[in-house]
């Protein structure tokens, strides 16, 4: 078993009272009155309570601190499930996204396409108008060679 977010199996008076929400001294009081076998010492020297002695005090204030690896087990295979339903949703979401930006493309190309043939006209008009305009210039240029005369009379 482990105790709350602190992953230990034994706890001193001061880790208890936060715990469970009461004061050190009540826990104190509390804890003087377990039998040794529930009590040790840290490496500092410091009165802890093992998990037996938790339980004891689990029962006593009606809260349980203590959680089981299976619980913890249940909690990170939930987790687990959790993250990957959120994994296939940020699938889901970015293929939409995906699908959406690619009709866009597929547009934007017929916008490209139609662009291009209006290009393509433009420049065959504006083609087909120098051409005019040189076959002008060659008629202008023959027509003023020609003698006041000719001109008049259209030889």
């Amino acid at each position: 078993m482990i105790y709350g977010e602190m992953n230990m199996t034994s706890n001193t008076v001061t880790e208890l009272a936060e715990a469970f929400g009461v004061t050190r001294q009540a826990i104190n009081n509390r804890v003087k009155k377990l039998a040794e076998e529930y009590l040790s010492k840290n490496d500092r020297g410091v009165t802890v309570v093992n998990e037996a002695g938790i339980e004891i005090l689990e029962q006593h204030y009606g809260k349980k601190i203590l959680v089981a690896e299976t619980d913890l087990e249940a909690d990170n295979h939930t987790d687990q499930v959790d993250f990957d339903k959120l994994i296939n949703q940020l699938l889901a979401d970015k293929n939409l996204e995906i699908a959406r930006l690619s009709e866009q493309i597929t547009i934007k190309d017929g916008q490209i396409a139609e662009k291009d043939k209006q290009l393509d006209q433009q420049q065959q008009l504006t083609a087909k108008a120098l051409t005019e305009r040189e076959q002008s210039l060659i008629e202008l240029a023959d027509e003023k060679s020609k003698g006041f005369f000719a001109r008049l009379f259209k030889k």
